[in-house]
C-alpha cells in the first residue's frame, strides 16, 4: 500500500473509534507510521472526516510544550493539531459530559489570525508573527483523552488522533495591544470555586507569540496553511484538569479577564 492508502486507512480507524465511543489506544502496527510525516497524514485525513460529519475546524493548536510530556511520549518537541469541534463555545459554556470520552481542560491564550501563514514564510520571524495577530483572548482548550492509558501513549498516536482536541471556550477577545503584557500575566483556575492551579503566560513557552511561531513553523513544514480567521491555542499554564459531572470551572487571567465552563 502506499502511505496515502494506509492513511486513509489509519484515518478510518480513528474515526470508528470515536463512532464507537471506545477507549484511545495506540495505532495498530499496521498503521504506525514510520515517522512524523507520516503521523500528520493520518491527522490530516481524520480531520476531513471529523469535517465530513458536521465538525468544522476553527483553527489550531499546539500540544506537548513541556518538556516532561515530551519525554513521556518519546519526542523532542511541540507538535501541533486542528481545532476541530461541531461548533466554537463563548464562554459562559455548558458542555455535556456524555459528548466526551474523558472531558479535559486546559488553561491558554487563543491568538487570532489576520492573514495566512504558508510555508513561503517559514522559518517565521518574530516581527512576522507578531503583526499576523489581530486579536487575543484567554481560552479553555477542550480535550477528550478517551480514558487513555498513559503508560501506553506515544507520540506518533497522539498526532494522528488529531492531539485530542475537542474544541475551545473562548473568552473576551482584546486587540493586538494586550500582547505586550501576556508573558508576565497571571493565570488562575477554580473549580467549585476552589483553586485548582496558577500559572504565568511564560510558563508556555516563553510567550504565547512563541507557541504560534512554533506551530507555525510544524504545521507549514507538513504542507498546512494557517489561515486568516483561524484561532490558535498557544499552550496550557495550569495542568491539564479532569473535572466531574456538575462541576464549573473558571480561569482567571490577569490581562484578559474571565473564562467559565460548566460540565453537566
Amino acid at each position: 500500500m502506499t502511505t496515502t492508502e494506509i492513511a486513509d486507512q489509519a484515518a478510518t480507524w480513528l474515526d470508528n473509534q470515536h463512532l464507537e465511543g471506545a477507549a484511545f489506544e495506540p495505532l495498530p502496527d499496521r498503521f504506525r507510521p514510520a515517522d512524523l510525516a507520516g503521523a500528520y497524514r493520518i491527522q490530516q485525513a481524520l480531520v476531513a472526516r471529523l469535517r465530513q460529519r458536521g465538525r468544522p475546524s476553527f483553527g489550531w493548536k499546539i500540544a506537548l510544550t513541556a518538556t516532561t510530556m515530551q519525554q513521556m511520549v518519546g519526542i523532542d518537541r511541540p507538535v501541533g493539531g486542528m481545532i476541530a469541534a461541531p461548533q466554537l463555545h463563548d464562554s459562559p459554556a455548558d458542555l455535556p459530559a456524555a459528548d466526551y470520552g474523558r472531558i479535559c481542560f486546559e488553561c491558554e491564550v487563543a491568538l487570532r489570525l489576520n492573514r495566512d501563514l504558508t510555508q513561503r514564510g517559514a522559518p517565521f520571524l518574530d516581527e512576522a508573527i507578531r503583526d499576523s495577530v489581530d486579536g487575543v483572548a484567554a481560552a479553555f482548550e477542550v480535550a477528550d483523552d478517551r480514558n487513555a492509558d498513559y503508560s501506553r501513549l506515544d507520540a506518533f498516536s497522539l498526532i494522528a488522533d488529531n492531539a485530542w482536541n475537542a474544541g475551545m471556550v473562548l473568552g473576551e477577545v482584546h486587540g493586538p495591544e494586550t500582547l505586550d503584557g501576556l508573558a508576565d500575566a497571571t493565570a488562575l483556575l477554580e473549580i467549585d470555586g476552589a483553586e485548582a492551579g496558577r500559572g504565568v503566560g511564560r510558563d508556555a513557552l516563553g510567550h504565547p507569540l512563541q507557541g504560534l511561531r512554533v506551530l507555525a513553523d510544524e504545521m507549514t513544514a507538513q504542507g498546512c496553511v494557517l489561515r486568516a480567521g483561524d484561532w490558535v491555542l498557544t499552550g496550557t499554564v495550569i495542568r491539564t484538569q479532569f473535572p466531574s459531572v456538575g462541576q464549573t470551572l473558571v480561569y482567571r487571567h490577569s490581562l484578559l479577564g474571565e473564562v467559565r465552563a460548566t460540565v453537566n
